[in-house]
């Protein structure tokens, strides 16, 4: 099984965030996993369940995170990987090398999930699509786990919204932390566009997650202060960064979660939106 293949426990005082916020701001950076996404935890957890329950298929819909991870860790199990993705991207080619069948459909994402599912249901395809099962949520817990052991106090955290299942996943049945998810409508962020609010909506937590909308500019001034830690993520890292000013917890630990490599085309319109 893979649960013991991967523990992330890069964790640090960034001095110049925290100088430029006049806040003590820590970085945990989940975009040091093996394939530079914090959607690893959910794949090793969710291929150990597949295998459990004898599926020989796994699938999901994605923009991008989610199916190179579970693209990688299906083929190291010998699962047939099936993506659906709303559009031809440069990752098509990557996965299909590491072994997925990739299906593009022109329409959203939401649209994209539900065609999924029926697709995957009825080819007996083990669906890990958003919603789909408590490990999902289980495997993201342990981030926060292990920002506990570090003994902050009065720490609020934040991180990107996705689908929903990472910030609701840090929250699950932790008590005395505030968390902030972050999301927004620009093109320089989409996996966290808002879309992403769906499971978010289930489950009704808008008040406890206390959601934060960012913009062009935030996403931008949060590229520029992760440069200057050496740090290229991608869009929905720089938007977790760049809306820190609205948080007024003084201690704040940020949980960022995916390497620019995953998404160089969001992070090259970053860059010209900079030198725009």
């Amino acid at each position: 099984m893979l649960s013991n293949v991967y523990r992330n426990q890069n964790f640090y005082f960034s001095k110049i965030l925290s100088k430029y916020f006049k806040k003590k701001v820590y970085l945990k950076l989940e975009n040091l996993n093996l394939t530079g996404s914090h959607k690893d935890r959910e794949c090793i957890k969710l291929i150990d369940l597949a295998i459990k329950r004898k599926y020989k298929k796994i699938g999901c819909a994605s923009t991008g995170n989610l199916a190179i991870s579970l693209a990688f860790y299906s083929k190291l199990n010998n699962l047939k990987c099936f993506i659906w993705l709303n559009k031809n991207t440069y990752i098509t080619e990557l996965l299909k090398e590491l072994g997925a069948k990739v299906t593009t459909k022109n329409t959203s994402l939401e649209n994209l999930y539900s065609t999924s599912d029926k697709y995957f249901k009825k080819n007996k395809i083990f669906s890990v699509n958003p919603g789909s099962y408590e490990e999902k949520l289980d495997a993201n817990r342990h981030i926060t786990e292990e920002i506990q052991k570090k003994k902050i106090k009065n720490q609020c955290i934040v991180s990107s919204v996705n689908n929903g299942s990472h910030i609701l996943g840090l929250s699950k049945n932790i008590k005395n932390i505030k968390f902030y998810g972050i999301y927004t409508k620009s093109k320089l962020a989409k996996s966290i566009n808002s879309y992403s609010l769906t499971e978010i909506k289930k489950k009704k937590k808008f008040k406890t997650l206390n959601l934060i909308k960012a913009n062009d500019s935030e996403i931008i001034k949060g590229f520029k202060l992760l440069a200057q830690e050496g740090l290229f993520l991608d869009g929905s890292s720089c938007a977790i960064v760049g809306s820190l000013n609205k948080i007024k917890s003084k201690n704040i630990c940020c949980v960022l979660s995916g390497s620019a490599l995953n998404n160089l085309t969001e992070v090259q319109k970053i860059i010209l939106k900079i030198n725009s």
